[in-house]
């Protein structure tokens, strides 16, 4: 198969998937597209290119992309599709899954940076059969995943400069993957070990968001808390706060995602007693069972979160948390969902997003006996939502 040529100034249309890393991500693919001559649709119908930027953390997000690509393709096979992000990331892992799911590029989360050019240069290729057309390049070769990743071509710096807020709010990724290996997640196989960001991007791209009107910055990561200086020189989470902190204007610092076997004392003094930072705190926790967090690697037990929580809250009576939680983990029992609504009524969270547990390919939990019933998965879920409503109503 030959895909026709594809033009520098097509228009592309990015459809983005799963949570505010990958809207990020999707600004900076859009970024790099309009910087080398591609137009931006408004819709699906009006674009040349469909750029799929895609989430992996659960399966029905990859159901989602792939029922999506099949319609894109049934309706407009005329169409490019660019499939990009931690779902493309798996199929590469996993080529054999290939099969039946269609796209004409894929770009893993460590390649965005590469999708312009290689739109762009591979106009007018020759296709397979001699014809003046571009030929088709399902994959990419794989590329290592050096310290240096962030200066690639100082695409990141130059993308990153040029990002800008809408309506007052913008966001700036400071590390990109992952080291936990929680047995259930899939993020350090899609998204790669930890790297972070130089200090002096983050510190810059701040500053110009906020020359340029943002009043609410959103630090991103898989673990935002273990961000540390790549430069060497062990500046790590709060130093870039202060650093951050010490600019000079009307705005608010953000951060996503937390992990709590990370947030130790100092971060918390600088998060309680700064007026930069924003007294939300997202902290998911999965699971009030111990016997579930130590199933799942997450570090920590159940006491020594609430412990976590209480300072935080005792440091700044402002203080608000959130939090992640998983029903239905192989091995859970009835008992172990109890443990974790008691936990929900001691920590009084703000609000609480919950998922039922879905095995992900690569993990250790992926190995483990899906033992738990939708049924009684679905059962748990709505008894988690229910404690935090009666939680809301007495407080």
């Amino acid at each position: 198969m030959t895909l026709s040529k594809i033009k520098a100034d097509n228009k592309f249309f990015i459809k983005t998937y799963g949570c505010q890393m990958n809207v990020h991500d999707s600004d900076l693919i859009e970024n790099g597209l309009v910087k080398n001559g591609f137009k931006k649709a408004v819709s699906v119908e009006d674009a040349d290119i469909v750029v799929f930027n895609t989430c992996s953390v659960r399966d029905n997000a990859d159901h989602k992309v792939i029922s999506e690509l099949g319609r894109i393709k049934k309706n407009y096979a005329d169409k490019k599709i660019v499939l990009a992000g931690c779902f493309a990331k798996q199929i590469k892992l996993t080529k054999e899954q290939s099969g039946n799911i269609y796209f004409d590029y894929c770009f893993a989360p460590e390649e965005i940076f590469s999708i312009p050019d290689i739109l762009k240069n591979n106009t007018g290729i020759k296709g397979a059969d001699g014809s003046n057309e571009t030929a088709q390049i399902p994959f990419l070769t794989e590329r290592p995943r050096p310290s240096e990743y962030f200066e690639i071509d100082n695409k990141t710096e130059e993308y990153f400069y040029d990002k800008k807020p809408e309506n007052g709010t913008a966001s700036v990724k400071i590390t990109e993957g992952c080291n936990n290996f929680c047995s259930y997640c899939i993020v350090p196989y899609v998204r790669g070990r930890e790297r972070s960001i130089p200090i002096d991007i983050i510190y810059n791209t701040v500053k110009n968001l906020i020359d340029k009107g943002a009043s609410e910055i959103t630090l991103l990561g898989q673990n935002v808390n273990s961000y540390m200086s790549p430069d060497g020189d062990k500046k790590n989470f709060h130093y870039l706060l202060n650093e951050l902190s010490g600019i000079e204007g009307q705005f608010k610092i953000r951060f996503l995602t937390s992990h709590p076997k990370d947030f130790n004392d100092k971060l918390i003094d600088t998060v309680c007693g700064s007026d930069k930072i924003a007294k939300e705190i997202h902290l998911p926790v999965q699971s009030g069972s111990d016997k579930i967090l130590a199933m799942m690697n997450r570090g920590y037990t159940k006491a020594q979160y609430l412990n976590l929580v209480r300072k935080l809250k005792n440091g700044n009576p402002d203080i608000s948390v959130s939090t992640d939680i998983i029903v239905g983990f192989p091995g859970e029992s009835d008992e172990d969902c109890e443990d974790t609504l008691k936990l929900i009524e001691e920590a009084e969270f703000s609000s609480i997003f919950a998922f039922k547990y879905s095995p992900r390919p690569f993990t250790k939990a992926f190995k483990f006996k899906d033992d738990v019933s939708l049924e009684v998965k679905k059962e748990r879920l709505e008894r988690v939502f229910q404690k935090y409503k009666e939680i809301q109503k007495q407080r």
